[in-house]
């Protein structure tokens, strides 16, 4: 009885020694198959530590702007808009919604520079808000959006005649883009240091109107056009325009004539003008009865310095063989009627240069009566 319990002993420590050579195989060479049966006995690998560190979040939100040159613009005017984030070599969206726009239109993908900021150039025809969108990196930014309004105001084109005469009729003119057919516009005046509407004008099928203003008093008066806002606009307004009115002269020479010469030949002087205005005016010489200096509208065709003479030290020629010109006897121009001339107009040396200073050719010469 005790030798069987002595064999089974013996036997059960054996078994437990092959076992446990068989574990030393396996940690010494992990590439080795174990034996069947020995699974319980594989080394399990440990969780390494990048899997069981959760992945990083955004955790700041980037500064992100969006500004407008100008932010009141007039329709049609180049707008910069400039996206400042402080990330280089990000992406951003800017996109742009109007009046109307049920969804925001994507106007383009920018990416910053190494600054961080992105620019973009816009011409809106009416008022519209642009917004810049940037989506974050996922690891240290979260995402940021940013926008900026620009106001803008029709372009309003208005004229008005810049010179009249006291009396006559000033000619006045609108138009309006983007074209609002149909709509008013308030004709305003400068009076008592503030601008006071004066008339309104309504705009026809092609956005255009015009009036007339008849001046009844000597003076400068400022005019503009000025359009009320509305839905995709802000007020509109023109540029200024002044009007000078000035008192009429006796000739009623063109306003906007820029230099002329009247001879009033039974008062025996000549006179310059601009704009409407007498500048100077010369005592004169005039032809003979025999030899009349010819009444009517000419031109200056020729002119030419005069070292003296007859003809002194300047002529200008306007109607064949009559001119203008200095002379070598300016004690004729003292005496009174002073026709003596050939036809010509003589005047002083020294008148005739100045004039001739300011009379080019193709200047316009009245003799009248």
């Amino acid at each position: 009885m005790r030798d069987e319990r002595t064999a089974a002993i013996t036997l059960a420590l054996a078994a437990l020694m092959v076992l446990l050579a068989v574990a030393g195989v396996a940690a010494a060479d992990p590439g080795a198959s174990p034996a069947v049966g020995s699974a319980a006995l594989r080394p399990v690998a440990a969780p390494s530590a990048a899997a069981t560190e959760p992945a990083p979040s955004p955790t700041a939100t980037p500064a992100l702007t969006l500004t407008a040159t100008p932010a009141v613009a007039t329709a049609g005017d180049r707008v910069r808009l400039v996206a400042g984030l402080g990330i280089p070599d990000a992406t951003l969206r800017l996109t742009r919604q109007r009046a109307g726009d049920p969804v925001p239109v994507l106007l383009a993908t920018l990416v910053t520079g190494v600054a961080g900021s992105a620019k973009f150039g816009v011409r809106p025809a009416v008022t519209t808000t642009y917004r810049v969108e940037y989506q974050g990196d996922g690891q240290q930014w979260l995402p940021a959006t940013a926008e900026v309004t620009v106001s803008v105001g029709p372009r309003v084109t208005f004229a008005a005649d810049a010179r009249v005469y006291r009396g006559d009729k000033v000619r006045l003119s609108v138009s309006v883009r983007p074209a609002h057919a149909g709509g008013a516009v308030t004709l305003q005046s400068w009076l008592g240091g503030a601008w006071t509407d004066w008339r309104a004008v309504k705009l026809d099928a092609a956005s255009r109107a015009t009036a007339t203003w008849r001046a009844v008093a000597v003076g400068t008066y400022p005019l503009r056009a000025v359009t009320a806002a509305d839905a995709e606009h802000v007020e509109g307004r023109s540029a200024v325009r002044h009007v000078l009115v000035i008192k009429p002269n006796p000739y009623r020479v063109p306003i906007d004539a820029k230099s002329m010469i009247v001879v009033d030949i039974s008062q025996y002087r000549l006179h310059f003008f601009s704009k409407g205005v007498e500048v100077r005016s010369f005592p004169c010489v005039t032809g003979r009865p025999s030899l009349p200096t010819p009444i009517g509208h000419f031109r200056v065709y020729a002119r030419g310095m005069w070292p003296g003479g007859p003809y002194g030290a300047r002529i200008m020629c306007y109607h064949p063989p009559c001119a203008i010109h200095g002379t070598d006897e300016p004690w004729l121009l003292k005496k009174f009627p002073r026709n003596f001339s050939h036809g010509c107009t003589r005047l002083y040396n020294s008148d005739a240069i100045w004039l001739y200073d300011r009379a080019p050719l193709g200047t316009p010469v009245w003799n009248v009566p």
